[in-house]
């Protein structure tokens, strides 16, 4: 795949889409997983691309405002280096004053686990070059041993919207418009496809 940057897009377009990525994330992340353990390490890797592909969207967001083109490519570390210098801080800032306090006590535990004195990293640099390569190593997961991968960046993507919107405050309320489909039959109520019986 090329590396050249993509055509001139919209950047509303790239927030309005990584929105919906966000917002989908944003209900599995609100599961009580405590009541269900075993729906929390079925679900676990597929929340996480969806997490890292969001974060990628709403960098990619960033960098449109910023420069007017959109970059290819899913290292997530890379595309952060590609901010405006204020930009970066004011991310990190939000990371280093609001998050990491509030995580703080669950990495501890986290760290405990492990047992062997690993540490996981609280400054926003590292945490984003362990997590990175997350969107392309964890979707196929099933073919090499993914131990190296540390993703803890599965907040990043709410302090990304967040800064976008302080940026483009005009775009907190617009949405995509719905349609309804003429002759369409509404969505089951049950989450799994109605099937005929024979």
């Amino acid at each position: 795949m090329s590396n050249k940057p993509a055509k001139k897009i919209d950047p509303f377009q790239i927030f309005i889409h990584a929105d919906g990525f966000y917002k989908a994330d944003h209900i599995l992340s609100n599961i009580n997983f405590n009541t269900d353990p075993q729906l929390a390490t079925e679900i676990g890797q597929a929340s996480m691309v969806l997490s890292a592909l969001n974060s990628e969207l709403f960098l990619k967001c960033l960098i449109c405002i910023e420069t007017g083109r959109v970059p290819r490519g899913h290292n997530l570390h890379s595309l952060f280096k590609q901010l405006k210098p204020q930009t970066r801080r004011r991310i990190e800032h939000i990371w280093d004053t609001e998050l990491v306090p509030h995580r703080n006590s669950m990495w501890v535990k986290i760290e405990n686990s492990f047992g062997d004195g690993r540490k996981i990293a609280r400054d926003l640099t590292s945490a984003l070059a362990g997590g990175s390569t997350a969107f392309e190593k964890i979707r196929y997961s099933y073919e090499d041993d993914n131990e190296e991968v540390q993703f803890y960046i599965g907040d990043l993507p709410q302090i990304l919207g967040r800064v976008i919107l302080e940026m483009k405050p005009e775009w907190r309320n617009r949405r995509r418009r719905v349609q309804e489909v003429a002759g369409a039959d509404p969505a089951p109520s049950q989450g799994r496809p109605q099937t005929e019986k024979s």
